[in-house]
């Protein structure tokens, strides 16, 4: 996935989450920002600071897990001055950026993953024809559409509840009445022991906790079924996943990010990509963009494991 080069997000925009998600998003694992320096974000040097954002920091506060709550007041009481404040702010909105963007611009995250288009390839290695699959990370249904076409049942998780409400309306609209939304979370999904015959995850999963993490892996093996698959779709540490009994695949073929006009393409490459993308659709005049341009590979290398239990 693309990296934002700035962002349109303020620490104000925390109100958006319900308290279960600013509970997993500030927290001292990996992948989360830290309750301290969210703390510091929420010190108030100016005395004439918007009362909104006090509020907010009282909400924050009282939905975090005891030991982030402590590590967040402390922090908020030993600000040093406003511009540590306000470089914490900046560091809290740009670590939580793609969930900002989940949860209060789930369409603009839709025009940007349907030019993203992934390898259907993965499809077949997670032999997903007439089985019970595991969308783990849904999101706007990069995936999903092409899987309940294909899959007996898929059980669409995501942990943003914007993004299952865009996914429902699309499901919708293309007739699809395989597909069950579920919000959950890696590390805690809501389903029986070996429910699914296969798992994927798409440019979601990954080795920080709060990605997924070695709790996570453990359950998505515990809602597999013996003998199936757990397939990784574009992972940023193939290496990871390797050393935790996973193969290693590049699917064959060339892909590039492709949006159905010009305008479109330009509108996605101002809010996500870099300056790059800009100067390449200015040069081609075609609303394509090569991964190459971005700097990052195509989304098409996978991880998979077998379960056995």
């Amino acid at each position: 996935m693309a990296i934002a080069p700035t962002t349109a997000f303020t620490l104000g925009d925390l109100a958006a989450f319900d308290e279960a998600h600013l509970r997993e998003v500030i927290a001292n694992v990996s992948g989360a920002v830290s309750p301290a320096l969210t703390g510091r974000a929420f010190g108030m040097c100016d005395p004439q600071e918007h009362s909104d954002l006090s509020r907010l920091a009282e909400r924050i506060e009282h939905a975090l897990a005891p030991d982030s709550r402590a590590a967040f007041a402390r922090s908020r009481q030993q600000v040093t001055g406003c511009d540590d404040r306000d470089a914490a702010r900046h560091s809290v909105v740009e670590q939580l950026f793609w969930e900002l963007v989940y949860w209060k611009t789930p369409v603009d995250y839709e025009r940007l993953t349907s030019g993203e288009k992934v390898h259907l390839g993965a499809l077949d290695v997670a032999r997903v024809d007439g089985a019970v699959v595991l969308d783990a990370g849904a999101g706007a249904g990069r995936i999903t559409l092409p899987l309940a076409r294909r899959a007996c049942k898929v059980y669409a998780m995501d942990a943003a509840p914007p993004l299952l409400h865009l996914l429902e309306s699309k499901c919708a609209g293309a007739d699809l009445r395989n597909v069950e939304l579920i919000r959950g979370l890696f590390r805690r999904v809501s389903l029986p022991d070996d429910s699914v015959d296969s798992v994927i995850a798409c440019s979601a999963f990954g080795m920080q906790e709060a990605r997924g993490g070695e709790r996570g892996l453990d359950e998505l093996q515990r809602v597999t079924r013996p003998g199936g698959r757990i397939v990784i779709v574009w992972p940023e540490d193939p290496a990871w996943f390797v050393r935790h009994g996973f193969h290693y695949t590049r699917l064959a073929g060339s892909l590039t990010i492709t949006f159905p006009t010009l305008e479109e393409a330009y509108v996605v490459a101002a809010r996500f990509y870099c300056h790059a993308a800009i100067r390449h659709l200015d040069a081609t005049h075609r609303p394509e963009v090569p991964f190459h341009v971005l700097g990052i590979k195509e989304p098409r290398d996978l991880c998979w494991l077998t379960v056995r239990k």
